[in-house]
Protein backbone atom coordinates (compact mmCIF):
# COMPACT_ATOMS: atom_id res chain seq x y z
CA UNK A 1 0.00 0.00 0.00
CA UNK A 2 1.51 3.73 -0.91
CA UNK A 3 2.11 5.27 2.75
CA UNK A 4 2.87 8.80 1.08
CA UNK A 5 5.82 8.96 2.93
CA UNK A 6 8.27 9.58 0.52
CA UNK A 7 8.09 12.00 -2.80
CA UNK A 8 7.17 11.08 -6.07
CA UNK A 9 4.66 12.86 -8.86
CA UNK A 10 1.05 11.62 -8.47
CA UNK A 11 -1.13 10.40 -11.36
CA UNK A 12 -5.07 10.68 -10.41
CA UNK A 13 -5.52 7.15 -8.78
CA UNK A 14 -2.87 7.63 -6.54
CA UNK A 15 -4.57 11.33 -5.41
CA UNK A 16 -7.43 9.39 -5.11
CA UNK A 17 -6.14 7.37 -3.10
CA UNK A 18 -4.27 10.23 -1.09
CA UNK A 19 -7.27 11.88 -0.10
CA UNK A 20 -9.00 8.46 0.98
CA UNK A 21 -6.29 7.63 3.38
CA UNK A 22 -4.63 10.65 4.00
CA UNK A 23 -7.08 13.44 4.39
CA UNK A 24 -10.57 12.48 5.70
CA UNK A 25 -11.94 14.94 3.88
CA UNK A 26 -14.65 12.63 2.22
CA UNK A 27 -17.10 9.10 4.17
CA UNK A 28 -15.50 6.27 3.66
CA UNK A 29 -18.53 4.84 1.45
CA UNK A 30 -18.65 8.11 -0.86
CA UNK A 31 -17.76 7.52 -4.37
CA UNK A 32 -15.15 10.02 -5.32
CA UNK A 33 -13.44 10.92 -8.68
CA UNK A 34 -10.40 13.14 -9.47
CA UNK A 35 -9.58 15.16 -12.67
CA UNK A 36 -6.21 16.86 -13.76
CA UNK A 37 -7.62 20.43 -14.52
CA UNK A 38 -4.15 22.62 -14.46
CA UNK A 39 -3.30 24.62 -17.39
CA UNK A 40 -0.39 26.67 -16.52
CA UNK A 41 3.18 25.36 -16.61
CA UNK A 42 4.26 24.92 -13.01
CA UNK A 43 2.06 22.70 -11.18
CA UNK A 44 -0.02 19.79 -11.41
CA UNK A 45 -3.60 20.36 -10.46
CA UNK A 46 -6.68 17.63 -9.38
CA UNK A 47 -10.29 18.11 -8.61
CA UNK A 48 -11.23 16.01 -6.28
CA UNK A 49 -15.25 15.49 -5.96
CA UNK A 50 -18.22 13.01 -4.72
CA UNK A 51 -20.55 14.48 -6.52
CA UNK A 52 -21.55 17.27 -3.86
CA UNK A 53 -18.44 18.65 -2.82
CA UNK A 54 -15.59 19.19 -3.85
CA UNK A 55 -11.96 19.91 -3.04
CA UNK A 56 -8.45 21.21 -4.95
CA UNK A 57 -4.95 19.34 -4.53
CA UNK A 58 -1.98 21.08 -5.92
CA UNK A 59 1.19 19.18 -6.27
CA UNK A 60 4.79 19.95 -7.74
CA UNK A 61 6.75 18.98 -9.76
CA UNK A 62 10.87 18.42 -10.25
CA UNK A 63 10.67 20.29 -13.83
CA UNK A 64 7.83 22.59 -15.65
CA UNK A 65 5.31 20.39 -16.90
CA UNK A 66 6.70 21.10 -21.14
CA UNK A 67 10.30 20.70 -19.73
CA UNK A 68 11.17 22.24 -22.69
CA UNK A 69 13.29 24.77 -21.07
CA UNK A 70 15.01 21.97 -19.03
CA UNK A 71 14.55 24.01 -15.89
CA UNK A 72 14.50 22.55 -12.55
CA UNK A 73 12.14 23.62 -10.11
CA UNK A 74 12.77 24.39 -6.20
CA UNK A 75 10.14 21.05 -5.08
CA UNK A 76 9.33 23.47 -1.72
CA UNK A 77 7.41 26.19 -3.74
CA UNK A 78 3.85 24.73 -2.98
CA UNK A 79 4.36 25.07 0.54
CA UNK A 80 5.46 28.38 0.02
CA UNK A 81 2.61 28.97 -1.99
CA UNK A 82 -0.07 27.67 0.66
CA UNK A 83 2.12 29.31 3.11
CA UNK A 84 1.50 32.82 1.17
CA UNK A 85 -2.47 31.76 0.73
CA UNK A 86 -3.13 31.00 4.43
CA UNK A 87 -1.74 34.80 4.94
CA UNK A 88 -3.89 36.00 2.58
CA UNK A 89 -7.09 34.69 3.87
CA UNK A 90 -5.92 35.56 7.67
CA UNK A 91 -5.88 39.70 6.77
CA UNK A 92 -8.26 39.18 3.59
CA UNK A 93 -10.78 36.32 4.48
CA UNK A 94 -12.62 36.91 1.53
CA UNK A 95 -10.35 37.09 -0.99
CA UNK A 96 -8.11 34.18 -0.54
CA UNK A 97 -9.11 30.27 -0.81
CA UNK A 98 -9.34 28.19 2.31
CA UNK A 99 -6.10 26.11 3.03
CA UNK A 100 -7.60 22.56 3.69
CA UNK A 101 -3.83 20.77 4.51
CA UNK A 102 0.03 21.39 3.64
CA UNK A 103 2.11 18.54 3.35
CA UNK A 104 5.54 19.07 2.46
CA UNK A 105 6.52 15.50 2.46
CA UNK A 106 4.80 14.99 -1.30
CA UNK A 107 4.87 18.99 -2.07
CA UNK A 108 0.94 19.75 -1.88
CA UNK A 109 -1.58 21.52 -0.54
CA UNK A 110 -4.82 21.09 -0.56
CA UNK A 111 -7.70 23.71 -0.71
CA UNK A 112 -11.25 24.61 -1.19
CA UNK A 113 -12.72 24.41 -4.81
CA UNK A 114 -13.69 27.78 -6.38
CA UNK A 115 -16.24 26.06 -8.41
CA UNK A 116 -18.78 28.54 -8.05
CA UNK A 117 -16.05 31.11 -9.62
CA UNK A 118 -14.87 32.19 -13.14
CA UNK A 119 -11.35 32.76 -13.72
CA UNK A 120 -11.40 36.27 -14.41
CA UNK A 121 -9.40 36.72 -17.54
CA UNK A 122 -12.56 34.56 -19.40
CA UNK A 123 -15.10 36.78 -17.46
CA UNK A 124 -13.61 40.13 -18.97
CA UNK A 125 -13.29 38.43 -22.59
CA UNK A 126 -16.47 37.29 -22.15
CA UNK A 127 -17.51 41.10 -21.47
CA UNK A 128 -19.23 40.60 -17.90
CA UNK A 129 -19.46 42.73 -15.29
CA UNK A 130 -18.29 42.72 -11.73
CA UNK A 131 -18.70 46.55 -9.67
CA UNK A 132 -16.52 45.56 -7.34
CA UNK A 133 -13.57 43.99 -8.85
CA UNK A 134 -11.31 47.68 -8.28
CA UNK A 135 -12.35 47.64 -4.49
CA UNK A 136 -11.50 44.43 -3.74
CA UNK A 137 -8.25 43.96 -6.19
CA UNK A 138 -6.88 47.58 -4.62
CA UNK A 139 -8.06 46.33 -1.25
CA UNK A 140 -5.88 43.33 -1.93
CA UNK A 141 -2.94 44.80 -2.81
CA UNK A 142 -2.70 47.58 -0.36
CA UNK A 143 -3.00 45.15 2.32
CA UNK A 144 -1.60 41.95 1.29
CA UNK A 145 2.15 44.39 0.98
CA UNK A 146 1.52 47.35 3.07
CA UNK A 147 1.08 44.76 5.88
CA UNK A 148 4.44 42.57 5.34
CA UNK A 149 6.24 46.25 4.61
CA UNK A 150 9.16 48.52 6.17
CA UNK A 151 7.41 51.41 8.81
CA UNK A 152 4.37 48.28 8.80
CA UNK A 153 6.19 45.47 10.52
CA UNK A 154 8.73 44.95 13.19
CA UNK A 155 12.30 45.20 11.68
CA UNK A 156 13.70 41.33 12.62
CA UNK A 157 10.46 39.87 11.48
CA UNK A 158 10.51 41.94 8.25
CA UNK A 159 14.02 40.91 7.84
CA UNK A 160 13.34 36.82 8.82
CA UNK A 161 10.43 36.37 6.24
CA UNK A 162 12.57 38.19 3.23
CA UNK A 163 14.87 35.40 4.03
CA UNK A 164 12.06 33.06 4.10
CA UNK A 165 10.36 33.54 0.84
CA UNK A 166 13.75 33.78 -1.04
CA UNK A 167 12.30 31.99 -4.19
CA UNK A 168 15.37 31.85 -6.43
CA UNK A 169 14.23 29.48 -9.25
CA UNK A 170 10.80 31.29 -10.22
CA UNK A 171 12.21 34.79 -9.66
CA UNK A 172 14.79 33.49 -12.47
CA UNK A 173 11.80 33.10 -14.75
CA UNK A 174 10.70 36.49 -14.26
CA UNK A 175 14.50 37.85 -14.58
CA UNK A 176 14.38 35.86 -17.73
CA UNK A 177 10.62 36.37 -19.49
CA UNK A 178 9.87 39.98 -17.82
CA UNK A 179 12.78 41.52 -18.21
CA UNK A 180 15.33 39.96 -21.11
CA UNK A 181 13.06 38.14 -23.51
CA UNK A 182 11.03 41.15 -25.16
CA UNK A 183 14.25 42.71 -25.83
CA UNK A 184 16.98 39.76 -26.72
CA UNK A 185 14.95 36.46 -27.56
CA UNK A 186 18.03 34.21 -26.10
CA UNK A 187 15.64 31.68 -25.56
CA UNK A 188 14.69 31.50 -29.29
CA UNK A 189 10.91 31.73 -28.16
CA UNK A 190 9.48 34.69 -29.17
CA UNK A 191 6.84 34.54 -31.89
CA UNK A 192 4.23 37.44 -33.23
CA UNK A 193 3.02 38.54 -36.29
CA UNK A 194 5.10 38.08 -39.14
CA UNK A 195 4.43 41.71 -40.17
CA UNK A 196 5.80 42.71 -36.98
CA UNK A 197 9.53 41.77 -37.38
CA UNK A 198 11.08 44.76 -38.75
CA UNK A 199 8.69 47.31 -35.84
CA UNK A 200 10.18 44.76 -33.21
CA UNK A 201 13.35 44.20 -34.57
CA UNK A 202 13.62 48.51 -34.43
CA UNK A 203 11.31 48.93 -31.36
CA UNK A 204 13.00 46.63 -29.31
CA UNK A 205 15.65 44.84 -30.15
CA UNK A 206 17.61 47.41 -31.15
CA UNK A 207 16.34 50.15 -29.08
CA UNK A 208 19.29 50.67 -26.39
CA UNK A 209 17.19 53.34 -25.04
CA UNK A 210 14.32 51.08 -23.85
CA UNK A 211 16.64 48.22 -22.85
CA UNK A 212 18.30 50.64 -20.43
CA UNK A 213 15.34 51.45 -18.93
CA UNK A 214 14.24 47.73 -19.02
CA UNK A 215 17.50 46.75 -16.93
CA UNK A 216 16.88 49.47 -14.30
CA UNK A 217 13.33 48.21 -13.61
CA UNK A 218 15.09 44.87 -13.50
CA UNK A 219 17.35 46.22 -11.00
CA UNK A 220 14.86 47.10 -8.75
CA UNK A 221 13.38 43.50 -9.27
CA UNK A 222 16.03 42.11 -7.81
CA UNK A 223 17.28 44.37 -5.04
CA UNK A 224 14.36 45.75 -3.48
CA UNK A 225 12.69 43.54 -1.00
CA UNK A 226 9.75 46.32 -0.15
CA UNK A 227 6.91 44.06 0.83
CA UNK A 228 5.46 40.32 0.11
CA UNK A 229 4.30 39.73 -3.68
CA UNK A 230 2.22 37.84 -5.51
CA UNK A 231 4.52 38.16 -8.11
CA UNK A 232 2.01 37.24 -11.00
CA UNK A 233 -0.95 38.64 -10.52
CA UNK A 234 -2.63 38.46 -12.93
CA UNK A 235 -6.30 37.87 -14.44
CA UNK A 236 -5.78 33.88 -14.80
CA UNK A 237 -4.46 33.94 -11.24
CA UNK A 238 -8.13 35.91 -10.05
CA UNK A 239 -10.98 33.67 -9.68
CA UNK A 240 -14.42 35.83 -9.71
CA UNK A 241 -18.40 35.56 -8.91
CA UNK A 242 -20.52 38.89 -8.07
CA UNK A 243 -19.76 39.02 -4.87
CA UNK A 244 -15.94 38.34 -3.83
CA UNK A 245 -12.54 38.10 -6.51
CA UNK A 246 -10.35 34.96 -5.02
CA UNK A 247 -6.56 35.03 -5.64
CA UNK A 248 -4.76 32.06 -6.48
CA UNK A 249 -1.78 31.13 -7.85
CA UNK A 250 0.82 32.90 -5.53
CA UNK A 251 3.88 30.67 -6.63
CA UNK A 252 6.24 33.53 -7.35
CA UNK A 253 5.31 35.55 -4.55
CA UNK A 254 8.39 36.60 -3.29
CA UNK A 255 10.03 40.01 -1.01
CA UNK A 256 9.79 42.81 -3.90
CA UNK A 257 8.72 46.43 -5.04
CA UNK A 258 5.38 46.91 -4.39
CA UNK A 259 4.54 48.56 -8.02
CA UNK A 260 4.92 44.71 -9.48
CA UNK A 261 1.46 43.54 -8.30
CA UNK A 262 -0.21 46.61 -9.57
CA UNK A 263 1.90 47.29 -12.73
CA UNK A 264 0.79 43.09 -14.01
CA UNK A 265 -2.85 43.51 -12.92
CA UNK A 266 -2.82 47.12 -14.77
CA UNK A 267 -1.76 45.13 -17.97
CA UNK A 268 -3.96 42.42 -17.54
CA UNK A 269 -7.05 44.35 -17.89
CA UNK A 270 -5.39 46.30 -20.48
CA UNK A 271 -4.79 43.35 -22.60
CA UNK A 272 -9.13 43.28 -22.44
CA UNK A 273 -9.07 47.06 -22.92
CA UNK A 274 -7.87 46.34 -26.22
CA UNK A 275 -9.24 42.79 -27.23
CA UNK A 276 -13.02 44.67 -26.86
CA UNK A 277 -11.32 47.39 -28.50
CA UNK A 278 -10.73 45.41 -31.64
CA UNK A 279 -12.83 41.92 -31.72
CA UNK A 280 -16.36 43.24 -29.89
CA UNK A 281 -15.79 46.70 -30.35
CA UNK A 282 -18.29 46.86 -27.81
CA UNK A 283 -18.39 50.56 -26.41
CA UNK A 284 -20.11 49.64 -23.26
CA UNK A 285 -17.56 47.60 -22.19
CA UNK A 286 -14.70 49.21 -23.06
CA UNK A 287 -15.71 52.18 -21.04
CA UNK A 288 -16.47 49.75 -18.07
CA UNK A 289 -13.11 48.38 -18.13
CA UNK A 290 -11.84 52.61 -19.06
CA UNK A 291 -13.14 53.19 -15.36
CA UNK A 292 -12.11 49.84 -13.76
CA UNK A 293 -8.10 50.89 -14.86
CA UNK A 294 -8.51 54.23 -13.51
CA UNK A 295 -10.41 53.44 -9.91
CA UNK A 296 -7.82 51.06 -9.13
CA UNK A 297 -5.15 53.23 -9.63
CA UNK A 298 -7.07 55.86 -8.05
CA UNK A 299 -8.33 53.52 -5.28
CA UNK A 300 -4.49 52.38 -4.70
CA UNK A 301 -3.08 55.57 -4.44
CA UNK A 302 -5.83 56.42 -1.69
CA UNK A 303 -5.57 53.32 0.27
CA UNK A 304 -2.24 53.27 -0.14
CA UNK A 305 -1.94 56.97 1.70
CA UNK A 306 -4.93 55.82 4.16
CA UNK A 307 -3.21 52.79 5.69
CA UNK A 308 0.45 54.88 6.06
CA UNK A 309 -1.51 57.59 7.91
CA UNK A 310 -3.43 55.28 9.98
CA UNK A 311 -1.63 52.32 10.74
CA UNK A 312 2.02 52.84 10.91
CA UNK A 313 3.65 53.46 14.17
CA UNK A 314 6.95 54.58 12.83
CA UNK A 315 7.38 58.07 14.01
CA UNK A 316 9.98 59.00 11.07
CA UNK A 317 7.11 58.41 8.66
CA UNK A 318 3.57 58.92 10.31
CA UNK A 319 2.02 61.89 9.36
CA UNK A 320 4.97 62.95 6.90
CA UNK A 321 3.01 64.12 4.24
CA UNK A 322 6.38 64.43 1.90
CA UNK A 323 7.72 61.00 2.17
CA UNK A 324 4.12 59.24 1.82
CA UNK A 325 4.02 61.32 -1.12
CA UNK A 326 7.66 60.38 -2.17
CA UNK A 327 7.42 56.44 -1.11
CA UNK A 328 3.69 56.63 -3.24
CA UNK A 329 5.37 57.58 -6.28
CA UNK A 330 8.64 55.73 -6.44
CA UNK A 331 5.32 52.85 -6.12
CA UNK A 332 4.12 53.76 -8.97
CA UNK A 333 6.85 54.48 -11.22
CA UNK A 334 7.47 50.92 -10.68
CA UNK A 335 3.99 50.05 -11.81
CA UNK A 336 3.78 51.59 -14.98
CA UNK A 337 7.07 50.35 -16.26
CA UNK A 338 6.23 46.88 -15.21
CA UNK A 339 2.72 47.14 -16.59
CA UNK A 340 4.69 48.40 -19.86
CA UNK A 341 6.96 44.85 -19.37
CA UNK A 342 4.34 42.64 -18.73
CA UNK A 343 2.33 43.85 -21.89
CA UNK A 344 5.38 43.54 -23.78
CA UNK A 345 6.34 39.97 -22.72
CA UNK A 346 3.29 38.93 -22.76
CA UNK A 347 3.10 40.35 -26.63
CA UNK A 348 6.29 38.55 -28.28
CA UNK A 349 6.43 36.18 -25.75
CA UNK A 350 6.70 32.46 -25.14
CA UNK A 351 3.59 33.07 -22.28
CA UNK A 352 0.56 33.89 -24.19
CA UNK A 353 -2.73 35.72 -23.02
CA UNK A 354 -6.20 34.27 -24.83
CA UNK A 355 -6.92 38.20 -25.18
CA UNK A 356 -4.03 37.55 -28.67
CA UNK A 357 -4.18 34.12 -29.17
CA UNK A 358 -8.31 33.15 -29.37
CA UNK A 359 -8.22 35.66 -32.31
CA UNK A 360 -7.89 33.97 -35.93
CA UNK A 361 -8.12 36.88 -37.53
CA UNK A 362 -4.28 37.69 -38.54
CA UNK A 363 -5.40 41.07 -39.27
CA UNK A 364 -6.99 41.99 -36.26
CA UNK A 365 -4.34 39.38 -34.22
CA UNK A 366 -1.59 41.78 -35.82
CA UNK A 367 -3.69 44.96 -35.06
CA UNK A 368 -3.71 43.36 -31.25
CA UNK A 369 -0.56 43.02 -31.15
CA UNK A 370 0.74 46.35 -32.72
CA UNK A 371 -1.44 48.52 -30.01
CA UNK A 372 0.00 46.34 -26.95
CA UNK A 373 3.40 46.46 -28.18
CA UNK A 374 2.99 50.91 -28.50
CA UNK A 375 1.14 50.82 -24.95
CA UNK A 376 3.91 48.71 -23.47
CA UNK A 377 6.75 51.31 -25.12
CA UNK A 378 5.41 54.01 -24.08
CA UNK A 379 4.33 52.68 -20.27
CA UNK A 380 8.10 52.06 -19.94
CA UNK A 381 9.42 55.26 -21.58
CA UNK A 382 6.96 57.62 -19.50
CA UNK A 383 6.48 55.86 -16.22
CA UNK A 384 8.08 58.62 -14.20
CA UNK A 385 5.43 61.23 -15.82
CA UNK A 386 2.29 58.76 -15.21
CA UNK A 387 3.03 58.54 -11.62
CA UNK A 388 1.92 62.32 -11.49
CA UNK A 389 -0.93 61.97 -13.77
CA UNK A 390 -4.53 61.66 -12.77
CA UNK A 391 -5.97 60.32 -16.16
CA UNK A 392 -3.78 56.95 -17.23
CA UNK A 393 -6.73 55.88 -19.54
CA UNK A 394 -6.17 58.89 -21.52
CA UNK A 395 -2.92 58.35 -21.90
CA UNK A 396 -4.10 54.86 -23.25
CA UNK A 397 -6.78 56.06 -25.81
CA UNK A 398 -4.28 58.69 -27.40
CA UNK A 399 -1.68 56.07 -28.08
CA UNK A 400 -4.25 53.92 -29.89
CA UNK A 401 -5.90 57.22 -31.75
CA UNK A 402 -2.67 58.02 -33.26
CA UNK A 403 -2.17 54.73 -34.52
CA UNK A 404 -1.31 54.26 -37.99
CA UNK A 405 -1.61 50.51 -39.53
CA UNK A 406 -0.96 51.50 -42.65
CA UNK A 407 2.66 52.43 -41.85
CA UNK A 408 3.76 49.13 -40.03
Amino acid sequence: MVRFNEYFLMEEKDVLLYVKNKLKYFKQDDNISCKEIGDGNINYVYRISNGKDSIILKQAGVHTRSNSSGRILDMNRNAREAQVLSYYGDILPDLAPKIICIDKVMNLFVMEDLKNYTILRDALIKGQIYHHLQEQLTDFIVESTLSTADFFTDAFSKKDNVAKYINKELCKISEELVFREPFFNLLNENSFSESLNKFVEEKLYKNKTLQLEAAKLKYEFMNNAQALIHGDLHTGSIFVNDDYVKVMDCEFAFYGPIGYDLGTIIANFIFAYVYHFNVTNDKNYTSFLFVVIDDIIRLFKNKFITKFIHETNDISVKNNEDFIEFYLLEVLKTAFGICGLEILRRTTGCAKVKEIESVNDKETRRNIEYILLNIGIECITYRDKLAEEEKFMKFIDNIIQKIDFDNI
